[in-house]
């Protein structure tokens, strides 16, 4: 593990302290209640990679669930530069929790302000061959939330169902899951979102029923600009396994070929032309807006 890792410089609640020292009042309604609302970036070069659009999502989830944010986009941006500055990291990935506060143990009663936790982690290392070999997913039957119990679009503490996605999966010896919406459509991967392509056209499930990923946005216009025919529209579970291509997107993953599904082989079992064509685009992405000279390792893209 990263030195820094074992016990990182951490902001709560206006102060910086080490991990290890930080303490959040049993009372807290996030911890009670999964009453909160959170954000997932990730630093390259020492600096936030798309900071407007996760703050962006992350207010409107705070105001549909009607939390106060103690902060506005430079609040943001100051907070996430004095953890990464504090630690002495380049890349990391950087978790950002807002709790309603401590308060009452009794639901939406909480008088105190909300809690801010923001803490890095280490970003799981990842070398060209890692990329090359791809990952496996296993298409689990936990739905994801739906318009009926929960908006889809707010990103909250509520992530039950991703929990217990992502342990099935993992002991079906897969890498990641890929849940159903409501209706028993292709939704997302318990901390992803899902893309195929079917005779070289990339498909992902529309907005409404999933959590709109940053990267998949950023994967979307990637695609768009060079000529790859988008649709987004319902994915019937079935037809996963027979696509051409498989891949996952998010903060963490950033493009990822899905090489194997429950044990079935995706096309050849190799990165696919478009996987590649979006992940080398989604790299001089990353390289022209923090200053790297090179990202994404010695893959030949």
């Amino acid at each position: 593990m990263t030195a820094w890792a074992e016990n990182p410089a951490v902001y709560l609640n206006g102060k910086l302290m080490r991990a290890n020292d930080a303490r959040i009042s049993p009372f807290d309604h996030g911890f009670l209640f999964g009453d909160g609302v959170f954000e997932t970036v990730r630093a390259y070069g020492g600096r936030v990679f798309e900071s407007s659009a996760h703050f962006e999502r992350l207010a409107h989830s705070a105001q549909v669930t009607d939390i106060d944010l103690p902060f506005e986009k430079d609040g943001w941006d100051a907070i996430l530069d004095e953890v990464v500055r504090a630690n002495g990291i380049s890349d990391a990935i950087l978790r950002v929790t807002i709790s309603r506060g401590a308060g009452p143990a009794l639901v939406g009663h909480s008088n105190g302000p909300p809690t801010v936790l923001v803490f890095p982690r280490p970003v799981p290392p990842r070398g060209p061959a890692d990329w090359e070999r791809g990952i496996t997913c296993a298409l689990v039957d936990v739905r994801t939330r739906s318009h009926d119990h929960l908006n889809p679009e707010i990103k909250c503490l509520s992530y039950m169902s991703n929990v217990l996605a992502l342990r099935q999966a993992r002991e079906r010896g897969a890498d990641e899951a890929i849940m159903l919406n409501g209706k028993g459509f292709v939704a997302e991967g318990s901390v992803s979102n899902v893309f195929g392509v079917w005779g070289g056209t990339l498909i992902t499930p529309p907005e409404g029923d999933i959590l709109p990923g940053v990267t998949r946005a950023v994967v979307l216009e990637l695609a768009r600009a060079g000529g790859v025919q988008v649709e987004e529209k319902p994915v019937a579970a079935g037809r996963l396994v027979a696509a051409d291509e498989l891949f996952i997107t998010g903060t963490g993953w950033e493009v990822m070929p899905v090489t194997f599904l429950d044990g079935n082989q995706i096309g050849n079992g190799q990165p696919g032309p478009v996987t590649r064509s979006l992940y080398a685009a989604y790299c001089r992405r990353i390289a022209s807006e923090h200053g790297i000279e090179h990202w994404g390792g010695e893959l030949e893209l």
